[in-house]
């Protein structure tokens, strides 16, 4: 009896597992039939739009157009140049919405010759007015170009319109009947499923007690680490809300004050010093040191807290052409010190370009800084594409210079805020600058570390995605 009802156990349990497994898939695939349509209802409702972008586009260049020849005044022409810019960049939008549809970019050529059309003779109303006056305007509005050219514009416009709720009629429909066969089909596969597990469980009672308390330490648990999460996300939320509002006393409270510190402390310098003896010219000299030495660490800070609060989209960025421009700011420190920059053949990689030229310059300004006394510091930066089988090709660039080097046992030293291998008097600096470059790295999905030895200068290896497949994230809070 014990060995029929393991068996039965066992055939109910497999079936209802059965069961399950054809429910997913069964509802996965109705899940992604219901995202398809509904995205393509979406994009259908985004056409449509664009379209009407185009058209408000149009009637407002008109509006500026008559403004500027009914009254004279080059003010009115800024709506109609305000209009004119958009209308082609929703043309375009609309070009790139509707590339899969050859009808579609077919009748959008016609829309855009006619809305064209429009716009020239808008243009030669406005030179018309500019060269003979209000009066040759109002001729030029009398020859009835523009109403004829309208109605050409909404045939075209109504055309594609007309194309465009059909397919919305259509992709409606299919996302429609998509409902009603995924709601079937669970309410159809649950019910199988349903039975089953009753089934199985008239053979199961004699685990059930065990199995409940082992669902109820489950659930503990995953009680406990939801708790966790939560506390961790209000405390990433509160890190967050905080580093804004440093940054913003930062930016205002802190640096007024300071200005008044400089401000003074330069009027009590140039109209007192003859009157402080050489103890209180040190004690002045040393007031206004600090004090742009504090405006450093605020702007460094601002500069940390700002790479993911402030950061651009990533757009291609030719990192040869950011160097070279980084080299060129920095020319004056290269010919302070002697040395050179050798700039290699350096790829184009999707990522934010403020970032990345912020990112070389720190490097590469530290290794002009560190260099060795009496030794012309020579630094090369050089980059090679990574590939990778099956995943996206990585960019690995270098910086490597024959400054003065470090121990490596202080390799994640360097990166922290506000962390220096040398005091003040050997080198300037707030420490802040390979935080920060750590921070941009991070924040486009990429490493940075070092190799190095004392007297035997230092490699910085940055490694970067070479095309970013999304929005760059936040880097961590650390």
């Amino acid at each position: 009896m014990a060995w029929m009802i393991g068996r039965g156990a066992q055939f109910g349990f497999s079936a209802a597992v059965i069961a399950l497994i054809l429910s997913a898939a069964v509802s996965y695939r109705n899940i992604r039939e219901i995202a398809i349509n509904e995205a393509l209802v979406s994009h259908t409702h985004q056409v449509l739009d664009q379209v009407q972008s185009a058209f408000s586009g149009v009637k407002d260049a008109e509006t500026g157009q008559r403004g500027f020849m009914i009254t004279g005044l080059p003010a009115y022409l800024d709506p109609y140049n305000q209009a004119s810019e958009a209308i082609h960049r929703d043309l375009d939008e609309l070009t790139r919405l509707t590339i899969d549809n050859p009808l579609q970019q077919q009748q959008l050529v016609a829309l855009r010759a006619a809305i064209d059309t429009r716009l020239n003779t808008l243009q030669e109303g406005i030179k018309a007015t500019e060269t003979g006056g209000v009066d040759a305007g109002r001729e030029f509005v009398l020859e009835g170009k523009g109403r004829a050219q309208m109605v050409e514009i909404r045939k075209q416009m109504g055309a594609f319109v007309d194309e465009e709720r059909k397919l919305l009629a259509i992709r409606s429909e299919v996302a429609q009947t998509t409902y009603r066969t995924a709601n079937v089909t669970l309410w159809v596969t649950t019910g199988v499923g349903l039975i089953m597990v009753l089934s199985a469980f008239y053979f199961a009672t004699r685990d059930a007690a065990q199995r409940a308390r082992m669902t109820e330490q489950l659930e503990q648990r995953v009680a406990d680490r939801t708790r966790e999460l939560n506390k961790l996300n209000e405390a990433l939320r509160i890190s967050n809300r905080e580093l804004e509002q440093f940054a913003s006393v930062a930016s205002h409270d802190l640096q007024e004050p300071l200005r008044k510190i400089e401000a003074f402390g330069d009027r009590l310098k140039t109209r007192h010093a003859a009157q402080l003896d050489d103890s209180g010219k040190d004690f002045l000299e040393r007031v206004l040191s600090s004090a742009t030495r504090m405006r450093s660490l605020i702007n460094d800070l601002l500069s940390f807290s700002r790479v993911t609060t402030r950061g651009q989209t990533p757009e291609p960025v030719d990192l040869a052409k950011t160097a070279r421009e980084v080299v060129s700011d920095l020319e004056g420190r290269v010919q302070q010190v002697g040395g050179r920059v050798e700039v290699g053949n350096l790829p184009t990689i999707d990522a934010d370009p403020l970032q990345m030229r912020q990112l070389l310059q720190n490097l590469i300004g530290n290794a002009l800084k560190f260099n060795q006394p009496d030794v012309p510091p020579v630094v090369r930066v050089a980059a090679e594409v990574v590939e990778r089988p099956n995943r996206e090709p990585l960019c690995r660039l270098t910086v490597a210079d024959n400054g003065i080097g470090f121990e490596e046992i202080y390799l994640d030293r360097i990166f922290n805020v506000f962390q220096r291998l040398h005091g003040r008097n050997e080198y300037e600096g707030t420490g802040m600058g390979l935080a920060i470059s750590r921070r941009i790295v991070e924040r486009h999905g990429g490493t940075i570390t070092a190799e190095s030895a004392p007297g035997k200068g230092a490699t910085f290896i940055v490694t970067l995605p070479l095309n970013q497949t999304k929005e760059l994230s936040d880097a961590e809070i650390r």
